[in-house]
């Protein structure tokens, strides 16, 4: 299955920016399925899980978040902030309206998945978080900023792909094509003709590596909801997701052997998606 490539318009403070996304599926389908990548990451990290959904009839739509992939960079770093993203993504559930509504969201696309799914109103009608919850520990955003950080640029391809290959190995990302496809979504030749990392270095700045309590946007939402969890994650600690699996309509999986986040690549994950989402 080939995806479409398209872009919108997202609104920032000094202006507009080009939003890319990937769609996939059937584009007169009533149910849509909103992907959302963690910090770092990209649209394209779901290009193994997408398909499978559109095979159950969803109409899949895989932004890249500004300031991500191939989507513009921001010329002001405090506008990397949940009204800015949150605005990208309503702009996206606006121009794919559907009777039902997929929301998955990996680390931070989680966390976006809480705030919309806890509002009045939501059009979210099931929900998938990816290793991110209600309550998280300073200790692990620390990590995340310091790896983030750094920033380095490599010569070749065979330079980039080893470093990702170390980057990626606690998502439990694989030799062989999927670090192949990771390694070739993941970077950008910059100016000086190395590969770089493609995200804006500045979508850190308003990265808050306080201790954070999220249970009031947590206790709101009514919608089914799998909470997937890393078994070595120490983002979303065991603890955590045992407590956001008391309410009713809550469902908990634990992956093995691998930390934070789990990539969705492997069909042990993908299936336990999809076994889900068919109810």
């Amino acid at each position: 299955m080939i995806p479409r490539e398209d872009t919108l318009l997202g609104l920032a403070t000094d202006g507009f920016y080009k939003i890319n996304y990937m769609d996939w599926g059937n584009s007169d389908s009533k149910k849509t399925a909103i992907c959302v990548h963690g910090l770092s990451r990209n649209g394209r990290d779901f290009d193994y899980l997408a398909p499978h959904l559109a095979k159950l009839g969803y109409r899949v739509i895989c932004p890249d978040m500004l300031g991500r992939g191939k989507s513009d960079w921001l010329t002001i770093p405090t506008d990397y902030n949940l009204f800015t993203l949150g605005h990208t993504l309503v702009s996206l559930l606006n121009k794919f309206p559907a009777e039902e509504l997929l929301w998955i969201g990996t680390s931070m696309g989680g966390l976006l998945g809480m705030l919309f799914a806890s509002r009045l109103n939501t059009p979210i009608t099931k929900l998938i978080i990816n290793d991110i919850g209600p309550h998280l520990n300073p200790e692990p955003l620390k990590k995340i900023l310091q790896y983030l950080s750094l920033m380095p640029t490599f010569k070749t391809p065979e330079l980039a792909r080893n470093f990702l290959k170390q980057i990626l190995t606690p998502f439990g990302v694989k030799e062989g094509d999927q670090l192949d496809h990771m390694a070739k979504h993941s970077f950008f030749i910059n100016q000086e003709g190395h590969f770089q990392l493609a995200y804006d270095p500045n979508i850190l700045a308003t990265f808050d590596t306080n201790e954070a309590n999220l249970w009031p946007f947590w206790e709101p939402i009514q919608c089914p909801t799998l909470v997937i969890r890393g078994e070595k994650s120490e983002v979303l600690t065991h603890e955590t997701a045992a407590k956001m699996a008391e309410k009713h309509n809550v469902s908990l999986v634990e992956f093995p052997n691998v930390a934070h986040a789990p990539a969705l690549m492997d069909p042990d994950q993908i299936d336990t998606i999809v076994k889900w989402v068919r109810g």
